[in-house]
């Protein structure tokens, strides 16, 4: 990359707000150092209590979900690749994951956030603590979070959650990419 380039995408990335921004291999010693990483960040902003908190589970659930629920990067043997950016607007602050999953998984996850996304902040607390006490999770074998994780992103959300899912380019027959977004 040009010095020029890297002037100009962290001119971008001070413009817009950006707290912190990883792309590259996923996995728990990555997440750790990150999560550290963000921790000194929300510090360094004086953002303590309950906020600091949502902000910090969002970006663990999503960059765990991209972990866990990510094929092997094609090419690369077992490494799992993501993305995930915190950035701060005026009061808000917006937790953005993308990451890779099979083609096959798409219709699963579209029938998971489609609901979510049509109720209200009550009925996504009640499906929460219905999820909750739910002991049987045989139908979604795929799931290993008992299918709460969605849920609890657009529970600590103060606007709905967003997401969308693209062709993978270079793998548009077996990848799509998953985007997820949740604004605290």
């Amino acid at each position: 990359m040009l010095i020029d380039v890297f002037s100009v995408f962290r001119e971008e990335a001070n413009t817009n707000g950006i707290v912190f921004y990883y792309s590259g291999i996923v996995s728990q010693n990555v997440i750790k150092t990150m999560s550290d990483s963000l921790k000194q960040n929300l510090q360094q902003q004086d953002e303590k209590g309950a906020r600091s908190r949502k902000v910090f589970s969002t970006f663990i659930e999503m960059i765990q979900n991209a972990m866990h629920y990510s094929p092997s990067v094609p090419d690369a043997g077992d490494t799992k690749e993501g993305s995930i950016l915190v950035s701060k607007k005026e009061d808000k602050y917006y937790v953005i994951c993308a990451n890779f999953i099979h083609k096959q998984h798409e219709t699963r996850i579209r029938n998971k956030l489609d609901p979510i996304l049509e109720m209200s902040a009550e009925e996504i607390r009640q499906a929460y603590r219905a999820q909750l006490k739910n002991d049987q999770h045989s139908e979604d074998t795929t799931s290993k979070g008992a299918g709460l994780g969605f849920l609890t992103l657009a529970r600590d959300s103060v606007e709905p959650i967003e997401y969308a899912i693209r062709d993978a380019v270079g793998y548009e027959d077996e990848l799509s990419c998953f985007y997820l977004k949740a604004t605290i």
